[in-house]
């Protein structure tokens, strides 16, 4: 494609950067103009037009935008696209509009030749009713540009969804300090916002628990509620939480597996705190819950509540441009409506995800090797395009050591990015956290270690192919001549097993203990599973 400023003369076949308005007709944008087309403009006194000349890889922008529209487009959405330069993305069904705002955000930094917003994340929505638009300025985009957006929002889970509202038991608790009416007048305030704001939403309001503002007290009914069946536990507190040492986040803390969210930047009710255990949801409301602005407060809790997993990185601060809410398709864009729902699995494939381990600290290598150059390009990120260009999805990459400089060379990646605080305690905490964070669709989990350059992306989905369905305990480890090697799948009925292959793999006793649900996948070239342990490993790596 090349821009610029036309002759009309020599305009035939120029595509128009934007439209154009004649005496009784419109020139479109992108159209290819004809004879006919510039002699209207002469007529009109135009004598230079601004353009672009399409190649024969270029693409029509109503194409390119179908293209990306397909890969940002999940469950229950569809999608058309109008000739103005946009496509608009609607709910195909009533429900809960689900995407993240950060990868909304970084979508708009790096994919430079299109523009995404959405209506507020978490917002009920009814089917039909616009959830994003999508849009160009481009008349004409080359393949290469659409292509690399596509490969840039590979390895991760779609990111526009809508879910169906499902319904989910809840809970309350009402932790007591001063017994009194004036009490259970607050209690009773508080509840009915609840009610109104969320009773919509499929929550069943059907327990009710009470304690006294003790954190002992508070835990004993904490675990008596999750013996029950409730999916969800608000917790209504007599008294603010001012610490992270106060009352509730203690007793949270002494029972709940995580406290995902300690506060939210709200003035006058910063106490909202988000926790789960054995895939509970424990929600403590603000103590001003009944009179505070409850905007971010209501975007927290429905984060809190669809979510399938609460993990502490997904409740960051919102960066994202809003459309209206309310909008419909007019008839001639419903006509152009087009499925977004992912392509669904074929009979004995499994979804697997990807964490690529790279939180270490290189002590052997006498280097930060993940960060050594190869090829022009930090050494860990050829494991991370090797995942991301194979069949695994979502792809997370587990950062430590000197995290900053990974993440800003992730920055052009819609990757999941999880930061690990205690990665000088061992990769085992990485590899906890990663499969910590992998969604409950995934049959399966492919460990990489960072410091692989020479995996390739046909291997990783050899492994995955390899994998069985059927939801039956696995452990698929790549294998050099019989002996371990790195990575491992893993299938979720065994991740608390989860490791990689040392070089003692054949005598690690977690291994020998899932001995009967082992299987080898051999390499063809042993070259493929190099991990670089020592500085002569890189420097012969940076003479190729």
């Amino acid at each position: 494609m090349r821009y610029q400023e036309y002759d009309l003369n020599h305009a035939l076949g120029i595509r128009l950067a934007d439209e154009i308005r004649l005496n009784g007709r419109t020139l479109p944008k992108g159209r290819e103009l004809t004879a006919e087309d510039i002699e209207d403009l002469k007529f009109i006194g135009i004598r230079r037009i601004f353009g672009a000349l399409m190649d024969k890889n270029d693409l029509a922008f109503q194409t390119a935008l179908g293209i990306v529209a397909a890969k940002l487009c999940g469950e229950n959405t569809e999608y058309c696209i109008n000739d103005d330069g946009s496509a608009k993305i609607i709910a195909a069904v009533d429900g809960i509009f689900e995407c993240s705002d950060d990868r909304v955000a970084k979508f708009n930094r790096v994919a430079e030749y299109f523009i995404l917003n959405t209506i507020k994340v978490y917002h009920p929505v009814r089917k039909g009713e616009v959830v994003a638009q999508l849009y160009t300025n481009y008349p004409v985009l080359g393949q290469k540009q659409v292509d690399e957006v596509v490969y840039r929002l590979s390895g991760n889970v779609d990111m526009l969804r809508v879910s169906a509202v499902r319904s989910r038991k809840v809970g309350l608790l009402y932790t007591k300090l001063y017994q009194n009416k004036a009490e259970e007048k607050h209690f009773t305030k508080v509840v009915k916002r609840l009610i109104k704001e969320f009773g919509g939403q499929g929550l069943e309001f059907i327990r009710e628990y009470s304690a006294r503002h003790e954190v002992e007290e508070i835990a004993d009914a904490l675990e008596l509620s999750f013996r029950d069946d409730n999916e969800i536990l608000f917790i209504v507190p007599a008294q603010k939480t001012v610490c992270a040492e106060d009352v509730i986040p203690s007793a949270l803390r002494s029972i709940a597996d995580e406290i995902v969210s300690h506060e939210v930047p709200n003035v006058g009710a910063s106490d909202l705190i988000i926790a789960h255990k054995r895939g509970k949801k424990i929600i403590s409301l603000p103590y001003n819950y009944d009179e505070a602005d409850g905007t971010l407060i209501h975007r927290y809790i429905l984060q809190a509540v669809i979510s399938e997993k609460l993990l502490s990185f997904d409740f960051s601060h919102p960066q994202n441009i809003f459309i209206p809410e309310g909008q419909e398709l007019s008839e001639p864009e419903q006509e152009r409506l087009v499925s977004g729902s992912a392509e669904p699995l074929k009979a004995g494939e499994s979804r697997i995800a990807a964490v690529i381990l790279a939180a270490g600290q290189s002590k052997r290598a006498g280097q930060n090797k993940l960060m050594a150059e190869v090829d022009g390009e930090p050494l860990f990120m050829k494991a991370v395009h090797a995942a991301v260009r194979s069949k695994a999805s979502p792809v997370f990459v587990v950062t430590g050591y000197r995290h900053e400089e990974l993440e800003e060379t992730l920055e052009d990646l819609d990757v999941n990015i999880i930061y690990n605080p205690d990665f000088v305690s061992g990769i085992k905490t990485s590899i906890r956290l990663g499969v910590k964070s992998v969604p409950g669709f995934c049959s399966g989990v492919l460990l990489i270690p960072g410091d692989m350059p020479n995996i390739t992306d046909s291997y990783l989905n050899k492994m995955i192919k390899a994998f069985g369905a059927g939801g039956k305990p696995q452990v698929l480890f790549s294998s050099l001549k019989g002996v371990k090697k790195n990575p491992v799948l893993w299938s979720k009925e065994l991740y608390n097993k989860a490791d990689i292959a040392p070089e003692d793999s054949d005598i690690r006793t977690v291994f020998m203990d899932v001995a009967d649900y082992s299987k080898n996948v051999e390499v063809k070239n042993p070259q493929e599973l190099l991990d670089v342990t020592f500085p002569n490993d890189i420097a012969e790596l940076q003479k190729k």
